[in-house]
């Protein structure tokens, strides 16, 4: 959908791997969006290393534990 938009989507599945690529390029970036159970550190984590960097970007961390736990009770 973000593609659709014009925007340039950067899609990684460790959170190790997506903070390396910030961290090269932190203006390259309008929005990150983060799993809360990703490999390599929780999307919380993420967001901490990623606003110490850049304190003004937008951080969206979702994690679909509830909906889980909705489905199993």
């Amino acid at each position: 959908m973000l593609e659709r938009l014009g925007y340039r989507v950067t899609a990684t599945t460790d959170s190790q791997e997506g903070l390396a690529l910030f961290q090269a390029e932190p203006n390259g970036f309008d929005l990150v969006v983060t799993d809360q159970t990703m490999p390599g550190m929780t999307g919380v984590r993420l967001a901490e290393e990623i606003l110490r960097i850049r304190p003004d970007i937008p951080v969206i961390l979702y994690t679909d534990t509830v909906s889980r736990l909705t489905k199993a009770g």
